[in-house]
């Protein structure tokens, strides 16, 4: 009887080993961890921004190194300025980036009103440290300028489009605003072959200008120039350039358009003249003009007959032209002279091109000097220090170009300008 007692035991016992280690193979040996990632935050825009107050939206991202099993909260706090959260920008207390995701996207909303106010700023902290499962964070701090327009002042916002779309290398569109960077004038109607400015806005992305009653009285042009432009394996786009006009109680978002008014492939000099803006007291008037901010190209038979060229600043061998030259038309804002350059008895015909959409003279790309070093030619081509020109006055007039692109004779690629004068 002790015997079969002894077996049934020994039976059940083994059956529990059996479950036992059967259950300890489903789970294996590994322990969940709430693991300390780091965080970092991204802005959809620059630190700091100044705007006329409207409703405006800034987004962000918080990412985290690596998901975790936990829901991890990440805190935003005004840190500082006048502006009331709530009622002149929103901001939400916390985003939560979810278990098992790497990152939360959230937005500060900026708030328009009916009070004339002064300038309010919001100092805006996201990451403030008081993250939990954590082991690190980068935080970023945004400052926002918010100007308000009182009912003399002229509200001016700029916007761009492009009829061509781009994407990044990911395959996301770009954004507008960032295929280039363009800069509102005021400029002096008076100078149009320079861009002489009263104010300017750099910021990053759409122009605001608050044209405030206390300017002078007067007609002005407001004119767009590049800051800069994107490259995109030098596909270049026609932006769409809008302005739009507000003044507190008498104008009401009044919006000119100006299609193709600028073209990446000028961002190093092209400017156009949206509009002519006359004031009298606080009374505005607004014409649409969409025309280059320069007095454009030549007329044909201009900047031709006998000058007399000097090289004013020298390259490697010495004075390039002198003497006197017969200047000819060649149509199109083409220009030529026949030039013994450097004095080697090698007479040559020598092209520059007036461009209408900058109002420079540039030297023609790649022209050879029929001379070499061991078997090189020596090329003169287009340098990008372009010369400025006025096309009513013929009277003098310089073009720059580079010499010895291919480093034929050894050195460097050199800039020689050289001075047409008129006989």
């Amino acid at each position: 009887m002790n015997y079969n007692f002894y077996k049934t035991v020994l039976a059940f016992s083994t059956l529990v080993f059996m479950l036992s280690c059967s259950e300890d193979d489903l789970t294996g040996h590994s322990t969940k961890k709430i693991a300390s990632p780091t965080l970092n935050v991204e802005l959809s825009f620059t630190n700091e921004q100044t705007l006329i107050e409207r409703e405006e939206e800034y987004g962000f991202t918080v990412s985290i190194s690596e998901p975790q099993i936990v829901n991890v909260i990440v805190y935003l706090n005004q840190v500082g300025g006048t502006a009331t959260n709530g009622e002149d920008f929103t901001i939400p207390d916390s985003v939560t980036i979810p278990i098992g995701s790497t990152s939360v996207s959230g937005v500060i909303a900026i708030h328009e009103d009916d009070l004339v106010e002064d300038t309010e700023t919001a100092v805006i902290k996201i990451v403030t440290d008081l993250e939990s499962n954590v082991n690190g964070s980068s935080s970023e701090t945004a400052t926002f300028n918010i100007q308000n327009y009182t009912e003399g002042d002229l509200l001016i916002d700029m916007t761009w489009t492009s009829p061509t779309d781009f994407t990044d290398n990911l395959g996301n569109p770009v954004a507008d605003e960032a295929i280039a960077d363009l800069v509102l004038y005021v400029t002096d109607p008076n100078i149009p072959s320079s861009i002489t400015y009263l104010t300017i806005d750099q910021e990053v992305g759409f122009e605001s200008l608050n044209f405030v009653e206390t300017f002078p009285d007067g007609d002005f042009n407001l004119s767009v120039g590049f800051f800069s432009a994107a490259n995109f394996s030098g596909i270049t786009a026609d932006l769409d350039i809008s302005l739009t006009f507000n003044q507190a109680g008498i104008i009401n978002d009044y919006v000119i358009t100006v299609p193709a008014a600028l073209n990446t492939a000028n961002a190093d000099c092209q400017n156009t003249v949206l509009a002519k803006l006359t004031k009298s007291g606080s009374n505005f008037s607004i014409e649409q003009l969409g025309v280059p901010n320069n007095l454009g190209i030549p007329e044909d038979g201009t900047f031709a007959g006998m000058y007399s060229v000097t090289t004013t600043s020298a390259g490697e061998f010495g004075p390039s032209f002198t003497g006197n030259v017969t200047v000819v038309d060649e149509g199109n804002g083409v220009r030529s002279f026949m030039g013994d350059w450097i004095g080697f008895g090698s007479v040559r015909k020598w092209e520059f091109a007036f461009n209408p959409a900058c109002g420079t003279v540039t030297f023609l790309d790649g022209q050879s000097t029929g001379l070499g070093c061991s078997g090189t030619t020596i090329i003169l081509a287009s340098s990008t220090n372009a010369g400025v020109i006025d096309p009513t006055d013929d009277s003098s007039f310089s073009v720059t170009y580079t010499e010895n692109t291919m480093s034929a004779c050894g050195g460097v690629p050199t800039n020689v300008t050289i001075m047409f004068t008129k006989l």
